[in-house]
């Protein structure tokens, strides 16, 4: 089980961050971005999992910008609420939290970054302008569609559900046609496959998309 601290980003912003750590010596570093749910439960189980298969691993609440110890559920409610925060979050603060969060997670080495629909995104705008950045995983991300033009210099590794009326598996198409050395994975399932929490969890789907995420971590951190 990881805890809870504080990073400063570079213009003196104080965010929260859980830190997960492996029992041994560290395999590398992992980011892991959160959706637009907060550092939920669901996210603090996915770092702690990252850590159990060796790695050091950094889930920064990106959303302490806006609302300071958001941590959702996946109610209607919750939905429009983390939609809100979401709709309030400027890429410029983005970029110097998740900067100041993958200093920290350099601290075990090469890092890489692992992020769910909005986090998705974050990955993807990471492995854009983050220099060192050695690997880029999404899943179903949802700002996609908007940074689809921005030219990845990290390897990327993205996971789309082919069910997903948010992120059309179209946009794997275009995404690989204008940067033909990403990954892209499509399965049967739809939009939160990988979070059991979600009536749209598949296990199936979700345990294949893990295997290859840490295939590629092995081969590049």
């Amino acid at each position: 089980m990881g805890a809870m601290t504080s990073l400063t980003a570079a213009d003196g912003h104080r965010l929260a961050a859980y830190i997960a750590e492996p029992k041994g010596t560290a395999k590398g570093g992992v980011v892991v971005i959160q959706e637009i749910f907060g550092v939920n439960s669901h996210i603090k189980a996915v770092a702690d999992g990252y850590a159990a298969d060796g790695y050091y691993v950094v889930a920064p609440a990106l959303f302490d910008r806006v609302q300071a110890n958001v941590d959702l559920g996946y109610s209607a409610d919750d939905v429009a609420a983390g939609r809100e925060i979401r709709g309030k979050m400027v890429w410029d603060t983005v970029m110097q939290d998740v900067t100041v969060a993958f200093a920290a997670a350099a601290r075990a080495g090469r890092v890489g970054t692992v992020g769910y629909c909005y986090g998705g995104g974050v990955t993807w705008k990471m492995a854009v302008a983050l220099p060192g950045l050695a690997a880029s995983v999404g899943y179903y991300g949802g700002p996609w569609g908007e940074l689809k033009d921005e030219a990845p210099k990290a390897p990327c590794l993205l996971h789309f559900g082919a069910l997903d009326k948010m992120i059309p598996t179209s946009l794997a198409d275009e995404l690989k046609a204008k940067h033909p050395f990403i990954t892209t994975h499509i399965y049967d399932a739809d939009h939160g496959f990988n979070c059991d929490q979600r009536a749209t969890y598949n296990a199936a789907a979700a345990v294949t998309a893990r295997r290859r995420t840490l295939a590629f971590f092995e081969a590049l951190l």
